[in-house]
């Protein structure tokens, strides 16, 4: 027993933690991207709780700790760097050579702000109807067009149409007599299908790769890979996709879900795919046939269910030949690495007290060090921004909320991982089976208090929403709420959950 440690009944400890300190909330940050032509510089979003959860865009260097680089590119309170896009959103801006497309909420609409200008503000482009919703940016480098998904809610809010198309970026010498940028018409790359997602651009040439998928299915049921070569006028702008051609999951094929298509420095595209039952990496090979970048495929995801746009668990690394960041999940434990999808060779990257990690993006330290930067937390750190030296194997934190407090200090509960038997439907049936099914445990944690002798804590069983989604041991303010408080939580992965393969999920 600690010293001034007091006995009480479980639920009736003291703790800072306190109800408001749960509500109020505190900034959180996501969807971190480096500038490709300006390596040295990241791009992320931060959520405002204090201003109705607006979402502001911000730069800084990537080896820059403090604020001394510090932007904040969408200070005025109009702009909310937020879409409507599948409702929940996600992929709401790009950036190349510092050029910022991204969609604001109160419209929409989508707006370009050149950042290498410090005195610029943003201008709508485009068709600048509100009846429009765009997603999924990526900037072509020759900065003359974005292509991104559209979703169009002209006619109807119910299954409304969505599209792959290029918006062209007007140059800073095309301003009307309002001091505005002229409408300009969308150009429809593809409308084959109900739903498309994450368009890619190989560095090589004008290939485009996206994935797109048709009701009833969502996007963890089953998409298809496409590619396609982005023919362009003579003013630089695309006219049409030539040679458009079905790289996976083909209809009348096993069934697979395809997520992250990406080019590499060689334009070798590589993306996340679960035909082996776990969302493993897979690339095209130069025979135009799909090759395993796993010696062989392992039980375990590489990525979560996209139910936003936007998501990186998978880059490739430039000047490294074969080789891309990816990180999975086994055996309840995080593993971030370097795979040579030649050799099949995983270099492991410490991660350092991380449960969780995601918008992955290569970039270079100004003395030349290759970095990747990332959004990681764990049990005992909300979500943050880190920059990994990859060669010196650490991470320095950028922005977020940091490790937590001294006044939380001997309050946290830390979880671990349980595995339980349970069953499968049809329930009651002979044709049920055995199964396991998965919780974090959560025991109550005050380093002032302990419970009575021959006594149990009180157990408040959380269900995550979803179902295809998934409980996560970075840290939660509201679940630490009651374990300081002296009542244990059960956080459970329930089946329908992602994290343990598709049967599981199914």
């Amino acid at each position: 027993m600690a010293i001034n440690t007091n006995t009480a009944p479980y639920g009736s400890w003291k703790s800072p933690i306190t109800a408001n300190a749960v509500a109020s909330g505190s900034s959180s940050v996501g969807m971190a991207r480096v500038d490709q032509a300006n390596p040295t510089r990241v791009y992320w979003i931060e959520s405002r709780p204090q201003e109705g959860g607006r979402l502001v865009l911000l730069s800084k260097d990537v080896d820059d700790y403090s604020e001394r680089t510090l932007r904040e590119l969408t200070a005025d309170s109009k702009w909310n760097v937020r879409t409507a896009v599948h409702e929940y959103g996600g992929g709401a801006y790009a950036v190349y050579g510092g050029l910022v497309v991204f969609s604001n909420w109160s419209d929409q609409g989508v707006y370009l702000v050149d950042t290498n200008k410090h005195d610029a503000v943003p201008m709508r482009i485009g068709e600048q109807n509100d009846k429009l919703r765009y997603a999924s940016f990526v900037v072509h480098p020759s900065k003359k067009f974005v292509v991104c998904v559209r979703e169009d809610h002209r006619e109807s809010d119910i299954q409304a149409p969505a599209a792959l198309v290029a918006i062209p970026i007007p140059s800073g010498s095309i301003i009307n007599e309002k001091d505005e940028y002229p409408l300009s018409k969308d150009v429809v790359l593809f409308d084959k299908t109900d739903f498309v997602s994450s368009p890619a651009i190989s560095p090589m040439n004008n290939e485009l790769s996206f994935y797109a998928w048709n009701h009833p299915d969502m996007n963890w049921d089953a998409t298809t890979l496409y590619c396609a070569t982005v023919a362009l006028g003579d003013d630089g702008i695309p006219s049409v996709l030539e040679h458009l051609r079905v790289v996976a999951g083909a209809p009348g094929e096993p069934r697979e879900s395809i997520y992250q298509p990406r080019f590499d420095d060689d334009g070798i595209l590589h993306f996340i795919s679960d035909r082996s039952g776990f969302w493993n990496p897979y690339y095209l090979g130069a025979d135009g046939e799909i090759q395993q970048s796993l010696e062989s495929p392992l039980s375990a995801d590489f990525a979560g269910p996209e139910w936003t746009f936007g998501e990186s668990t998978l880059q490739p690394v430039p000047g490294l030949k074969f080789s891309v960041v990816i990180s999975y999940t086994q055996n309840g434990v995080l593993k971030l690495g370097i795979l040579n999808v030649a050799t099949h060779a995983i270099e492991d990257l410490p991660a350092p007290g991380w449960s969780g990690v995601g918008s992955f993006q290569l970039g270079y330290s100004h003395s030349g060090e290759q970095v990747l930067v990332l959004i990681a937390g764990g049990p005992t750190e909300h979500m943050s921004l880190f920059t990994y030296y990859i060669n010196g194997l650490s991470a320095k934190q950028h922005t977020g909320s940091k490790v937590v407090s001294d006044a939380y200090s001997g309050f946290l509960s830390e979880p671990q991982e349980v595995v339980f038997s349970t069953k499968l439907p049809p329930f009651g049936s002979s044709e049920s089976k055995d199964a396991n099914a998965y919780a974090f445990y959560y025991p109550p944690t005050n380093k002032d208090y302990q419970g009575p002798d021959n006594e149990l804590p009180p157990l408040l069983v959380l269900s995550h929403g979803g179902p295809t989604s998934v409980a996560s041991s970075v840290l939660q303010s509201k679940i630490q709420y009651w374990t300081s408080r002296g009542i244990a939580v059960a956080d459970v992965n329930y089946g329908g959950s992602t994290g343990y393969g598709r049967e599981y999920r199914e």
